[in-house]
């Protein structure tokens, strides 16, 4: 997952970057007096929240293990005794023991769900070149295996093949649309190929299947800020807030959504509670010193920038360079 995080600098806990567009003033007015009027979140995080999904989908659903109905041969009773072994180890969370358990499996056995559960577990470790070779072979094994569509799914993108990625995850969502960390990756691709409409549908239907995922409120909000349903986000931020009053992006990126609304003061509130609860929070800071700017404070604003400079935001330069001495 490190190359989401690494080409969206994305989506995985959150960090939530504002970007802010200057709107041009007349010509005579001092570059001081210029006010910093929009802002639009433009990173997502997936990376946390889908490890905390998928290790819950270990131990709920990926691992559970069906007897055989026909008759089992020798052999194949002793591949079954391995694949049940790497399976608890799975459920527990021991993915190097299961994976072991499960070559034992395949090596006596060449079974498509055996192939399909240590390409899970090849995937709790990133080792996501492993895990794509084993859905595929499954697939040779049982081209209808729909799971093997998705985990394919997310290690291609976990590897940056984002088209593969969406390939994949489109033929399982045709087959089970019940899967609500599918549905969050489908938000993280359409997020990054700006189809906003797309990511909002997509992050609709996590909510509708778990109203719990990790982050997903604070995620949607950030959708509904892009679709300008600035009101819709600070419906959704709050829901995130309930779930945990200390998310420092929820109450960055709500104020970020009450600024477009032109609500200043209960703007600055919001920056000011994310700075409290992460003093290095390089993009509250970026973010309230542009409500600072606004409500006439534009010492406080380079003061507030300079900060989210010096904390890693280099975007805070422009505006330094722009509107401080």
């Amino acid at each position: 997952m490190k190359h989401f995080n690494s080409l969206l600098l994305l989506f995985v806990c959150c960090i939530l970057f504002i970007n802010g567009h200057a709107q041009k003033a007349p010509q005579s007015k001092p570059a001081s007096q210029q006010k910093v009027v929009r802002i639009n979140p433009v990173k997502v995080d997936t990376t946390d929240p889908n490890k905390k999904a998928l290790n819950k989908f270990s131990k709920e659903k990926m691992f559970n293990v069906n007897t055989p109905p026909q008759p089992m041969n020798p052999d194949e009773v002793r591949a079954m005794s391995f694949f049940t072994e790497g399976s608890k180890k799975g459920k527990a969370g021991d993915y190097e023991g299961a994976v072991q358990d499960f070559t034992k499996s395949i090596d006596i056995s060449k079974n498509p769900n055996t192939y399909v559960k240590r390409g899970y577990a090849y995937l709790m470790l990133t080792n996501y070149g492993a895990a794509i070779n084993d859905e595929t072979e499954a697939l040779k094994l049982q081209a209808s295996y729909t799971r093997a569509y998705f985990i394919r799914g997310l290690c291609r993108f976990e590897t940056g093949d984002y088209k593969g990625a969406k390939q994949d995850l489109d033929i399982f969502l045709d087959q089970d649309r019940s899967n609500a960390i599918a549905f969050n990756y489908m938000a993280a691709i359409t997020f990054m190929n700006q189809d906003y409409k797309g990511a909002l549908e997509n992050y609709n239907e996590v909510v509708k299947l778990d109203p719990k995922y990790p982050d997903i409120y604070t995620n949607r909000g950030m959708m509904r800020h892009y679709n300008q349903d600035f009101k819709g986000a600070i419906q959704d931020y709050n829901e995130a807030l309930k779930l945990d009053p200390g998310n420092a992006t929820a109450f960055n990126n709500r104020g970020a959504a009450k600024m477009m609304l032109k609500e200043l003061e209960a703007a600055m509130a919001d920056f000011n509670k994310a700075i409290s609860l992460h003093e290095k929070y390089a993009d509250a800071y970026d973010n309230r010193g542009r409500v600072k700017q606004a409500l006439g404070d534009n010492k406080g604003a380079c003061a507030d920038w300079q900060l989210a400079y010096s904390y890693g935001l280099a975007a805070s330069r422009d505006l330094i360079l722009k509107f401080c001495k």
